[in-house]
């Protein structure tokens, strides 16, 4: 019986070990991942590039206007408003990655305007999250439809988009006494 039992415990620890190895080569693969802040204001607007990657070594921002680093961590004076395709590439033991982000940023609005800038977390394929910023101090009261049956109050929201397609994103605020409405399509790839 004792034979028995250690022969069981004995498989369970080579199992275990086994796993653990597997898990560790995974683990080592490279990968491409970053986050930013800083574009819930207008440009010219500072975004802080915020790396995430796995097992890299070197790095090759593209800030999609013409700009490019090889810094972990940059930070990137926008100028003019726009969309602006963000990629960064790493390099590490296990080759290459790649991640793509879409970043669009806003002009100073008039005062009685609403303006909303937003961050998707990828450039194509779905499901998909978009982060959603009010730019506007002054808005207040606000109310969006994302085109996809999903309605937000929230000042800064964050959807999920599942299908591609697109979004026609309607944005209001109350700006003192007038509400003002902006009208938007994203294309979801």
């Amino acid at each position: 019986m004792k034979v028995v039992a250690f022969i069981l415990i004995s498989f369970a620890v080579v199992i275990s070990f086994s796993c653990n190895k597997a898990d560790d080569i995974q683990n080592n693969k490279t990968a491409a991942k970053f986050s930013v802040s800083g574009y819930e204001v207008t440009t010219p607007c500072t975004i802080t590039f915020i790396n995430i990657s796995e097992n890299a070594t070197s790095y090759l921002w593209n800030f999609g206007d013409g700009n490019t680093s090889t810094q972990s961590n940059p930070t990137h004076i926008y100028n003019a408003a726009g969309t602006y395709i963000l990629q960064l590439t790493v390099t590490g033991p296990e080759g290459s990655a790649s991640a793509c982000k879409l970043l669009t940023l806003e002009a100073q609005p008039a005062a009685n305007k609403s303006a909303f800038s937003y961050y998707q977390e990828k450039c194509s394929g779905t499901p998909v999250g978009i982060s959603f910023k009010t730019i506007n101090a002054l808005s207040t009261n606000t109310v969006w439809n994302f085109g996809n049956g999903t309605v937000s109050l929230a000042r800064d929201p964050i959807v999920q988009f599942l299908l591609p397609g697109d979004y026609t994103i309607q944005y209001s605020t109350q700006l003192g006494s007038i509400r003002d409405t902006v009208t938007r399509i994203i294309q979801i790839q």
